[in-house]
């Protein structure tokens, strides 16, 4: 498989029991990575085969660990790569948690072959590309991430990183820009694939680390801290580590007869650091751009495809609030996700009322912002993007401040400052009828469930997940059993949360799969989510960040009307 790709698996056997597990006597193998020996690697044999201690392998190995749902783990490696250890593979000797040796290491993309009592391994090393300094600063770029630990003795910090080598030219270090921190600062390589920032540090000088990984490599920058009279000094932080408080990755799972590969975009902290907002093709409804236009032209840092939509119109099909104002209806009670004042998320199957209020009655309005049909009444708003054409019989009003400013038999091209135009066509006019000029007439919504303060929303649907529930109910959203919509193996698009209060972009590609399969894959995935909404599909799923001053995109590119991007405060 491509090195590019990531290699996730979860791991669904039943574990060995500690009592299971033997420790060897003269049979324990040596463990070799890329060549160089691993000496004080633990091991224990089982029925299997070797096993290994999985924080400590896996550190050698170059990949991070972190406790995942339901006492698993999670592997984080490569570029964006990362995969879920089931605890149910994990046997337990020592206090400590073991997995087979030949599993870690596929899931690592490397490979493992035995020759007597030698067991080698052969796993990518991190590239150590660059070093570059700065007054207060160290930074080190790596091609792919490398796992990390931090040692001092006296004056002298080590930062070793695992199963990493040194490019030609990537040890020199300017001492002059940081020597007013640093009486020492050198690169060396040591055994067992590891490569050292040795630093000597002068007296009183504190050390931060910041670290981010994405798709152009892992970026590792050490800050370097000195009393200064009057409090501490601290180096400016870049647009580079500002508000990087996101990362990608990828996992695989087999589900729905294929393996599935699911993009998701983490964000910690988000509603502190960000706005969820939804953003349209020039801020009209009825045009489309790709997403990473959607989210440039609102200087975004990320950005997830929305609703449902006419490939011929563009025009969008499900709800859209945008900062307060409605743009277009609910369909079919058809899911939603709403952000209000304070950024907090529900998620909810909305139902709309649309009418125009007059003194003596609420005329049931249909649609909003898309074709009139036939025996149809629509409102239109000034963010409508298209031409106002109904190309039947009809009557249109333009209403300005809570009165009708005008009737005709025609209607504007298009709508302008705070007015509404209201086109009915067939029957639908003689609910017009009455109204002339000067008349009280105003266009009003009422939503339920009512949410306060709701400044934006977006629709598709299904709902998947509520409360860590799986709430799928296709009957309800009106999606049909046997249609494409559900049926097709299509690349799925995810908006979610977890119970740890992270915001989701998900993306799922592969072999595609149908969307009754889509709330199980995402509960099996690990990562936790509490609730998940699904939005367009196909070559629609689309999601785009930045890293660094790229951009990156993730599954269809597509056209589309409505995004959701994810804007920094």
């Amino acid at each position: 498989m491509d090195s590019g790709v990531t290699r996730v698996l979860v791991l669904t056997a039943f574990a060995l029991t500690a009592a299971s597990v033997i420790l060897l006597s003269g049979g324990t193998p040596t463990v070799f990575l890329n060549g160089d020996r691993l000496g004080d690697l633990e091991i224990i044999d089982s029925s299997d085969g070797p096993q290994v201690a999985l924080k400590q392998a896996a550190r050698l190995f170059g990949a991070r660990t972190d406790p995942g749902r339901d006492g698993g783990y999670v592997l984080e490696w490569g570029k964006t790569d990362s995969f879920y250890v089931d605890k149910r593979r994990l046997s337990t000797s020592g206090g400590k948690k073991f997995i087979d040796l030949d599993l870690l290491v596929e899931n690592l993309d490397g490979r493992v072959s035995y020759r007597g009592n030698r067991a080698n391994v052969r796993i990518k090393s991190a590239k150590l590309l660059s070093v570059s300094t700065r007054a207060g600063e160290l930074s080190l770029n790596f091609d792919r991430y490398s796992s990390f630990s931090r040692s001092k003795k006296g004056n002298t910090l080590d930062l070793r990183f695992f199963n990493a080598v040194k490019t030609v030219g990537a040890g020199g270090i300017n001492i002059q820009k940081v020597s007013s921190y640093l009486s020492e600062a050198s690169v060396i390589t040591s055994q067992n694939r590891q490569v050292i920032l040795r630093l000597g540090l002068k007296q009183g000088v504190t050390t931060t680390v910041k670290t981010h990984r994405g798709e152009s490599g892992f970026h590792f920058k050490l800050e370097l801290q000195r009393p200064e009279s009057g409090g501490s000094f601290t180096p400016a932080e870049d647009k580079f580590t500002k508000k990087q408080n996101f990362s990608y990755n990828q996992m695989q799972l087999w589900a729905d007869g294929g393996r599935q590969t699911i993009h998701y975009l983490e964000i910690s902290s988000w509603d502190q650091e960000y706005r969820l907002v939804p953003v349209l093709s020039g801020g009209k409804v009825g045009r489309g751009s790709q997403l990473t236009r959607l989210v440039q032209d609102n200087f975004g840092v990320a950005g997830l495809n929305a609703n449902f939509f006419d490939p011929g119109t563009y025009t969008p099909i499900g709800l859209i609030i945008k900062d307060g104002d409605l743009l277009s209806r609910d369909w079919g009670s058809r899911a939603a996700v709403g952000i209000d004042y304070f950024g907090r998320l529900n998620f909810f199957r909305p139902d709309l009322d649309l009418f125009i209020r007059t003194s003596e009655e609420n005329i049931q309005v249909q649609g909003l912002n898309r074709p009139a049909g036939k025996d149809d009444l629509v409102v239109y708003t000034p963010e409508y993007g298209k031409k106002i054409s109904p190309g039947r019989s009809y009557v249109s009003l333009e209403l300005r401040n809570g009165h009708v400013l005008s009737r005709s038999f025609t209607a504007p091209s298009s709508v302008e400052g705070n007015r509404r135009v209201v086109v009915a066509t067939g029957n639908q006019r003689a609910n017009l009828e009455g109204l002339r000029e000067g008349d009280e007439a105003k266009f009003d919504w009422t939503m339920e469930p009512f949410i306060p303060m709701l400044r934006g929303a977006v629709s598709a649907g299904p709902l998947l997940i509520k409360n860590g529930r799986n709430v799928l109910d296709l009957e309800e959203e009106n999606f049909s059993h046997n249609g494409g919509l559900v049926q097709s193996r299509a690349s799925r698009s995810v908006l979610a949360t977890t119970g740890e209060g992270e915001l989701l972009f998900i993306v799922v590609a592969g072999a595609g799969l149908g969307l009754e399969a889509l709330p199980g894959l995402l509960s099996k995935s690990g990562l936790g989510i509490e609730n998940a909404i699904a939005f367009d599909g196909g070559s629609s799923a689309g999601m785009v960040y930045r890293d660094g001053v790229r951009i990156e995109t993730v599954g269809g590119m597509r056209r589309i009307p409505v995004g959701l991007a994810l804007i920094p405060r």
